[in-house]
């Protein structure tokens, strides 16, 4: 009888873990990148200063874009609920047409350099959060198969 128990236990655990793991994933935006700056075109007479030939940046903030980030269709984030909790920054990413995805832009400090990343067809909303460790700004994008509820 235990060995039953045992065995409808992991099942169910298992299950569980697989309907997670299908109706959600995360993205994270890198805290840190390191960069190289190069020159193109140095105008005769002049030489680039060795001091700034590399640098790390860290990680500033993160939004959605629907379609390619250049096409410059940023979507405005709502406060509401997925999956029963509460989220202050949620974006609606259902798919009308299975075919143009939207992306995460993760934005870094010093420069305009941002990180662009597909999300995943199957998703319907996406949230950030953003938090804090020894190594700075930290974000994470977390996207789910259920729809956004009390968007405001």
């Amino acid at each position: 009888m235990k060995g039953k128990i045992l065995s409808v236990t992991v099942a169910i655990m298992a299950w569980f873990g697989a309907v997670f793991f299908v109706n959600a994933y995360q993205i994270e935006c890198p805290q840190k990148i390191n960069v190289k700056e190069e020159v193109e075109n140095m105008p005769d007479g002049w030489e680039v200063s060795d001091d700034i030939n590399s640098l790390t940046v860290s990680f500033s903030s993160m939004i959605v874009y629907y379609d390619n980030p250049s096409r410059m269709g940023a979507l405005k984030p709502a406060k509401g609920t997925v999956d029963g909790k509460k989220h202050e920054l949620i974006w609606e990413v259902n798919h009308y047409t299975e075919v143009e995805p939207y992306y995460v832009v993760c934005s870094y400090n010093v420069r305009r350099i941002e990180l662009i990343k597909k999300i995943d067809l199957s998703m319907k909303s996406c949230w950030a959060d953003y938090s804090k460790n020894e190594q700075g700004k930290k974000g994470t994008l977390t996207c789910s198969t259920s729809e956004a509820k009390n968007l405001h």
